[in-house]
């Protein structure tokens, strides 16, 4: 786990130079193609009204972690994760999510079907995922 937030601090640091692209919260997605994966910024409200980031990354090179984008907070520890192409629960019509289960070494659903979940700190659900470029 330690190499893999170590891994994160390094993607984190390379998107300090990609600029917002969109209005909707997302910085543009950055491909490093050494460690096979994309990564972006998730920018939001908080609830105390501020603005916060988190880093996505998708492991399109890890055929245990792709088919899904990994949301980590400010400690560059991931919380939940979102299905994308490749995964057999991708909708896009319909987001799927799963959250960090209580031992933190696996994921699970969220209970209610269709549910978006929040940043811990967010004022508002994650309103959708915009996909990185083919």
């Amino acid at each position: 786990m330690n190499a893999l937030r170590t891994s994160m601090l390094g993607l984190g640091l390379m998107l300090v130079g990609v600029g917002m692209a969109r209005a909707d919260g997302y910085g543009k997605w950055a491909n490093d193609e050494n460690k096979q994966v994309y990564a972006c910024e998730y920018s939001y409200a908080t609830k105390d009204g501020c603005a916060s980031k988190q880093t996505v990354v998708i492991f399109y090179g890890d055929k245990d972690r792709s088919g899904w984008a990994y949301f980590y907070n400010t400690k560059q520890v991931p919380w939940t994760r979102c299905a994308v192409p490749g995964n057999a629960k991708y909708d896009p019509k319909q987001m799927y999510w799963q959250k960090l289960n209580a031992k933190g070494d696996g994921y699970e659903d969220y209970s209610m079907k269709g549910y978006c979940p929040a940043p811990k700190d967010g004022k508002s659900p994650i309103p959708d995922l915009p996909l990185p470029p083919k």
